[in-house]
């Protein structure tokens, strides 16, 4: 009588489930990783902005109504857009109750990849000096889900 081992069909089965049940458990936490990775992009290119727009305040009074007055340079930099590897920035100036402001929103954009459908193309908002934090402006895959990037 030959001694016959291995696993059997059963065992095989189990073995793939677990690993089934972790790829579903890390695949998501994967993605939210990578997605904060590329927005502390976002947040590096928002703080040169805001320091770059209070010394052109401390300069002239006003704020910078285009990218190109600051003293700031990116690769494609134009005066009403700011793009970079995952992000395009734009900038409007306002008038508010407590003097000179602006708003600086950064969106998502695509390139030569996707981005996880959980955040789809959403939106960071900074409006300077009203309310300076960073804040979720749209996120097509649910605001706390985007919320989540910026903890």
């Amino acid at each position: 009588m030959k001694d016959r081992s291995g696993f059997t069909l059963i065992e095989l089965l189990v073995v793939v489930l677990i690993i089934g049940i972790l790829a579903s458990i890390a695949i998501p936490q994967y993605f939210k990783v990578v997605e904060k990775a590329r927005v502390a992009e976002a947040m590096s290119v928002i703080s040169n902005i805001k320091s770059s727009e209070e010394r052109y305040l401390a300069r002239g009074g006003i704020y910078a109504q285009n990218f190109t007055d600051l003293d700031i340079s990116y690769s494609g930099m134009t005066q009403s857009a700011l793009p970079t590897k995952f992000f395009n920035a734009t900038l409007t100036i306002g008038a508010c109750a407590s003097g000179p402001c602006y708003v600086l929103t950064v969106t998502r954009h695509i390139n030569n990849g996707t981005v996880a459908a959980r955040y789809g193309l959403y939106s960071l908002n900074v409006n300077v000096p009203d309310n300076p934090t960073v804040n979720v402006a749209g996120c097509p895959g649910g605001g706390t889900n985007c919320a989540e990037l910026l903890n």
